[in-house]
């Protein structure tokens, strides 16, 4: 997290300095003004003008510590009792994704968004099923025997269509229809040649649909939007014998513009996941909850604050940044998982 801190401040000076308006604050060009976009962790929220490019990047992180079942705080020793020998006491995901974007006409822009993955997690003994010993005399006392291990490389790629419903003047609809590309791997190993974790697997394996409908509305320095989305497998199993069940989201978000250059924003966001379908076809463990298709998914709600920022002026004029901080608000797991710990959004992209 520290590096990330500084690169991230190595990003946002520059633009900040670089945005710093010259003029009152109601004499930016529309096309600069911060809140025209929406959070950072919103994707395909806004169409461009016909023959515009943009190109983006995005990156988010989210971390994830301490083991809960339904929306209950779980020990070691309860998973224990349910037969597993290991547990899971954190892990971390990042992921990089480059966002371009092209308008074929100003009623239909196409987006191709490839990324990168990685995720570390952390293990410990609980002493369960064909453990020895368990390594918890009580609750509270720490846990041994523990161990990380982690996958990394190039996640699945979507492409998506985003077409225009509604152009008025303060409020505008738009529905995108997309595709994701099962490009990221579903068949990573462990060094004994068992398969990792389902949820470490680098993308789904499946050729998922991705429809979803976005609003927005604007009036003077106030904006909204809400956005309903959802990903839906359309074959069975991937190549190593499962599927990522469907996932539903719901968000919705308004934001302030301060200055011209930028505005703040508040976003609540709901998700359903359903559990993982059919199973490995190779072997695997079951040693641990992360190695059963039943401990995936539930419903999340989410609270984020954030900041768009776009310069005004200079080589940057028209640059954006967006940061956007994301904090659980209530969340039922299926089963044992660990629990959602704050994350961060981070967008930066360009127009021309």
């Amino acid at each position: 997290m520290k590096n990330f801190n500084r690169n991230l401040l190595a990003i946002a000076a520059p633009l900040t300095l670089a945005s710093l308006p010259a003029q009152s604050h109601d004499n930016a060009s529309p096309t600069y003004l911060p809140e025209i976009h929406a959070p950072a962790g919103v994707m395909a929220d806004h169409l461009h003008k016909q023959g515009e490019w943009m190109m983006g990047y995005r990156y988010t992180r989210q971390e994830f510590s301490g083991l809960f079942y339904g929306s209950s705080k779980a020990t070691a020793a309860a998973a224990a009792a349910d037969g597993y020998s290991m547990v899971p006491t954190a892990m971390a995901m990042e992921m990089h994704m480059l966002d371009i974007m092209y308008a074929v006409n100003d009623n239909l822009t196409l987006m191709l968004m490839p990324q990168t993955m990685s995720m570390d997690m952390t293990m410990a003994m609980s002493g369960g099923g064909d453990g020895g010993m368990a390594m918890e005399m009580a609750a509270d006392m720490p846990m041994q025997g523990t161990h990380s291990h982690g996958t990394s490389g190039i996640g699945d790629t979507v492409v998506s269509g985003l077409f225009r419903l509604s152009n008025g003047p303060t409020h505008k609809l738009h529905g995108t229809f997309g595709i994701s590309a099962p490009t990221g791997d579903v068949d990573k190993k462990n060094s004994n040649g068992s398969y990792v974790h389902y949820g470490m697997q680098l993308g789904s394996g499946t050729w998922d649909l991705l429809p979803a409908i976005t609003y927005n509305g604007a009036r003077d320095r106030i904006s909204w939007g809400a956005q309903g989305s959802a990903r839906l497998p359309m074959e069975h199993e991937n190549k190593s014998g499962f599927q990522f069940g469907e996932r539903y989201a719901a968000t919705a978000w308004s934001a302030y513009r301060l200055q011209d250059w930028v505005s703040l924003s508040i976003r609540l966001g709901y998700t359903k996941q359903h559990d993982i379908n059919g199973h490995y076809n190779g072997p695997h463990n079951h040693a641990s909850p992360a190695d059963l298709q039943a401990n995936y998914g539930g419903e999340f709600v989410d609270l984020a604050l954030g900041a768009n920022l776009v310069a005004q002026r200079g080589r940057l004029a028209g640059v954006r940044l967006g940061l956007e901080w994301t904090s659980s608000v209530s969340a039922h797991f299926n089963g044992y998982q660990l629990g959602r710990d704050d994350g961060l959004n981070l967008s930066l992209s360009y127009a021309l």
